[in-house]
Order: C-alpha cells, then sequence, then structure tokens
C-alpha cells in the first residue's frame, strides 16, 4: 500500500479513537462529574450531532474548494476540541468541547472518503473501502482499550493523546491531497449539487441504511458498558474497555474481506449479509452472561457491522462518480445523526427494562433494514438501465 493512501486511511483511525473512549470512562466520569450513565452517555450526542449535521456541508465544500483545505481546518478544530476536554471543569463544559470535537472531524471524516474515490480505480474501490472500514474499526476497538489504560491515571490523558494525534495525521496527510484553486461560482456549485445528490435515485435509501445501522450499533455499544458495571456482572473498567473495544477488533479483520466481498459478489449481497449478522449477534448478546460470551457475540457484532460498512461505503463514493464529496456528506450525516439519536431513542427503553430490550429493538430494527437492502438493489438498477439507455 502507497503512503498516501495509508495517510488517507490513517484520519479515518482518529474519529472513533476518541469519540468511542468515553464508553470505557463512563464508570469515572460518573464520580467526576457527579452524574448518571444516561447523562454521561449525552455526551456522544453533543459530539455526534454537530458532527453529522456538519457532515453534510463539508465533503460538498471540498467539491468547490479542494479537499486540503477542508481537512487541514478540520484536524486542527478537533484537536482543539480536545484541548477543550481536558480543560472542562463539569459536565456542561465537556459537553461544549465535545461539540466542538464533533464539528472539526465534520470536515474531515466524508473528505477522507472523497480522496479514497479520487485515488481510486473502481474494481479496487471495494478492497479499499474495506481497509478504510478496518482502520475506522481500529479506532473503535483501541479507543476503549486506551481509554480503559489511561483512566485509572486521569482520563484526560486520553484527550491529550487524541490531539497529539490529530496534529501529527494532519501534516502527513497533506501530501495526499493537490492544491485546489478556488471556484468563483461556489456558493452556486453547493446548492446544486446538494440538490443533485439528494434527489437521485437510491441516494435516500442508502442514507436510510446508515442510519439504522448507527442507530443499531450505538444503542447497543453505548448502554453496554453501563450494563456490565452494574450487579450481577460488576467488571472493573480495564475489562469493560475490552469488551466494548471487541466489535472494532473484529471489525479490523473482517472489513478487508467484506470489502473483497463486494467485490466478488456485490455491493447489496454483501450488505444482506452484514445485517444477518448484526441481527445474530443481538441474539447472542441478549443471552450472554459471562466475558467469554460477551466478547464472541460483541466479535460477531464487528463482523456483521463491517461488513454492512464496506457494501455502503463502496456505493456511496459510486452512485454518483462526479459528486463523491457531496454524497459523501449527504450519506454521512444521515448514518451519524442515527449514531447521535441512539443515546436518546435507546436511553428510555433502556431505563424501562433494562439492556436486553435495548438489545429485543435492536434486533426489530436491523431486521427491517432487510427489505430496505433489496429496495437500495432495484434502485441501483434501475439507475443503471437509466444510465445505458442515456448514453
Amino acid at each position: 500500500m502507497d503512503t498516501k493512501r495509508l495517510a488517507v486511511l490513517s484520519g479515518g483511525y482518529i474519529g472513533p479513537l476518541s469519540g468511542n473512549a468515553v464508553l470505557a470512562m463512563i464508570p469515572v466520569l460518573k464520580t467526576d462529574f457527579g452524574a448518571s450513565a444516561e447523562e454521561i452517555l449525552l455526551s456522544i450526542t453533543f459530539f455526534m450531532l454537530p458532527f453529522a449535521l456538519f457532515n453534510l456541508f463539508s465533503g460538498t465544500v471540498s467539491d468547490v474548494y479542494g479537499r486540503r483545505k477542508m481537512l487541514t481546518f478540520g484536524f486542527l478544530l478537533y484537536a482543539l476540541g480536545c484541548v477543550f476536554c481536558v480543560m472542562s471543569p463539569n459536565l456542561t463544559a465537556f459537553y461544549l468541547s465535545r461539540s466542538v470535537q464533533g464539528v472539526g472531524f465534520a470536515f474531515v471524516n466524508p473528505v477522507l472518503l472523497a480522496v479514497l474515490g479520487d485515488m481510486t480505480p473502481p474494481h479496487e474501490r471495494g478492497k479499499v473501502m474495506g481497509y478504510f472500514g478496518a482502520f475506522t474499526t481500529a479506532g473503535i476497538a483501541t479507543g476503549p482499550m486506551i481509554a480503559g489504560f489511561l483512566t485509572p491515571y486521569d482520563w484526560r490523558w486520553m484527550f491529550v493523546l487524541v490531539a497529539v494525534l490529530a496534529i501529527a495525521v494532519n501534516f502527513w496527510i497533506r501530501t495526499a491531497c493537490p492544491v485546489s484553486r478556488p471556484d468563483p461560482e461556489a456558493m452556486k456549485h453547493l446548492k446544486s449539487n446538494v440538490r443533485t445528490a439528494v434527489s437521485s435515485k437510491g441516494v435516500a435509501t442508502l442514507c436510510l441504511l446508515g442510519f439504522l445501522t448507527f442507530l443499531c450499533y450505538m444503542g447497543a455499544i453505548g448502554f453496554l458498558s453501563d450494563h456490565l458495571s452494574i450487579p450481577p456482572l460488576s467488571f472493573d473498567e480495564e475489562s469493560i474497555g475490552l469488551l466494548v473495544g471487541m466489535s472494532g477488533v473484529a471489525g479490523m479483520f473482517a472489513a478487508p474481506l467484506g470489502g473483497r466481498l463486494v467485490d466478488a459478489k456485490g455491493r447489496t449481497f454483501t450488505a444482506s449479509i452484514g445485517f444477518v449478522v448484526v441481527g445474530l449477534a443481538m441474539g447472542f448478546l441478549y443471552f450472554s452472561s459471562d466475558w467469554a460470551q460477551f466478547a464472541a457475540s460483541l466479535l460477531v457484532f464487528g463482523t456483521g457491522t463491517a461488513f454492512i460498512w464496506a457494501s455502503l461505503l463502496t456505493i456511496t463514493v459510486e452512485i454518483i462518480p462526479r459528486l463523491k464529496g457531496t454524497v459523501s456528506s449527504v450519506f454521512n450525516s444521515s448514518r451519524f445523526f442515527g449514531y447521535s439519536l441512539a443515546p436518546l431513542v435507546f436511553a428510555p427503553i433502556y431505563s424501562f427494562d433494562g439492556f436486553g430490550l435495548v438489545l429485543l429493538v435492536g434486533l426489530a430494527l436491523t431486521l427491517a433494514a432487510l427489505p430496505v437492502v433489496l429496495l437500495l438493489r432495484a434502485q441501483l438498477r434501475a439507475s443503471q438501465s437509466d444510465s445505458t439507455a442515456s448514453n
């Protein structure tokens, strides 16, 4: 793998590293800020809502003004948000600091996908998006693990580490992005590009699948750490960090396999397999009662999720080839709204009847995604037929 592509992939590692680290910090943050688990989990919503909102614009802006400027701005703002987290004296300040992080990384994530789409030929896109998924899930996996190791010393060290890494990766990744000249008709392009992307056949369905995937994922993972920390399980922070990271560990290895499956068997076929595997994992988690069973279930969970993302991310950079950045923005905004809303959607469910009901609702939503995949396949075929007819 060439260094330019590796630089871009490394950028995908940084966001989840910080975002998911909070999951392993919940017991300590509850004590430091005098808050409940549900209140600590709201810090994820404060990160993800601005992240999802600004995702809608950042990739589009990069199509017009250039990838490099957007990435530099995003990484530096993200690092600044980490510094604010370190300095937070209370939960309100921590919420606001997480929002700054979310805005910053919103100008990174969709642009990275657009850069990969720019530099990768069609026959390799499934594989490369699989690798991007592997790096992303590496952040999901190692974030809680590193946080679990650092938290006994001081949870703030995690955000110091992420700030340093964000600045370092920013300087490295600049070599992968050419300088672009500003377009004098930029605002006109912004509006027309977004309008074209949103109205194009299959884009809304693709966005719905991304939304459902992250809603189900975060619904399960978000409340897992609190479930594991209370009786009768009562696991310590390091054990919780390792378990929460298990789905990411699986994704690190499964994402490249999922990407190859995308290239070999098709985009929507791989997505269907992924949703079935995630559904099975929800069932396994429901019946888990010890560390080994939770670990095995989460490995299956991470594998299914990795297959889904390898498929959906490949479709994202192909569905409108000339608007990779714009479609990436719209798609990422939709899926991360699912991530950000999950704590709000599942908090009353968790409070009402615990983690088991959270899993049952997640299983129902996962099964509901399967006919949506079939709809997307039909729309993609119709779009290809229209394109062929017009040529």
